[in-house]
């Protein structure tokens, strides 16, 4: 199995607690995604990696009745999630697709996109530079693709990550963790990888988000995203007994998590 094959089947299984375990995060960094990108009315917009549609669904209402979104993800479970909400919103100048962003533009033959978005994806994939550049040929002359990426934890969050850890060792490894492919640590190696794929004027801004969260909601926030990937290794027979370990090791009043996201944007 590659890379994109196993994140793309973790998040399908995550699918169903993705961003509705009560710890709200995923849902301002795509509405600030959205915001930095600026799709107006009648812009089309590609999201790739759209998940459930956090940003989607922003973009949709954005762009208006007169535009069209066009969301891409590798998990069922996302795109069933999303295509969901889309319904319920009526927004029917939105489209979701089961798909490789990577391969958009045999999906979506001739064409052409006013705005792509990626958010939290990149630093998922086996090759960002290409992702980047794939990216960026879907793009209209002068259009725009803006990332999002977590890039920075506060102690409080390595603290609370350092308890998990300590708490499931007996069941599990690495626990906490998320498995990403590439870290794209600094600013610099951004704007680089944005340049390198045929963009120009990128830009980086950083913007710390609170996320507050409860002992009691710690165990179903580590299974509803990529740092299930531990988790998953426990017996089913004894995931019972390891959240109890864990909530019993944990602070019951909780933690404020400052969570730093890097914004970069570039234009075609």
């Amino acid at each position: 199995m590659n890379a994109k094959e196993y994140m793309a089947g973790l998040f399908d299984r995550a699918a169903g607690t993705y961003e509705r375990v009560g710890v709200s995060f995923f849902a301002p960094v795509a509405a600030e995604l959205v915001r930095r990108a600026a799709p107006g009315p009648g812009d089309h917009v590609l999201d790739a990696g759209c998940g459930t549609g956090a940003s989607l669904v922003p973009a949709a209402h954005a762009v208006g009745p007169t535009g069209r979104v066009v969301g891409l993800d590798l998990a069922p479970g996302m795109v069933a999630a999303a295509a969901a909400e889309v319904e319920r919103q009526g927004l029917h100048q939105a489209t979701v697709l089961l798909g490789d962003a990577e391969q958009a533009e045999e999906l979506l033959p001739g064409e052409r996109f006013d705005v792509v978005l990626a958010g939290m994806m990149l630093y998922f994939l086996p090759d960002p530079l290409a992702a980047v550049r794939s990216m960026a040929g879907l793009l209209k002359p002068g259009g725009r693709l803006a990332a999002s990426l977590l890039v920075r934890s506060s102690p409080a969050e390595a603290e609370l990550l350092a308890l998990v850890a300590r708490a499931l060792e007996p069941y599990t490894t690495d626990a906490g963790s998320a498995p990403f492919t590439h870290k794209l640590g600094g600013p610099e190696e951004m704007i680089e990888l944005f340049e390198a794929g045929g963009l120009r004027d990128a830009a980086c801004a950083d913007v710390v988000f609170e996320v507050p969260i409860q002992a009691g909601q710690v165990w179903d926030w580590l299974w509803s995203a990529a740092r299930r990937a531990a988790l998953e290794s426990i017996p089913q027979a004894r995931r019972a007994e390891a959240r109890a370990a864990l909530e019993a090791s944990l602070p019951q009043d909780g933690f404020l998590l400052e969570r730093t996201v890097r914004y970069t944007t570039g234009r075609l």
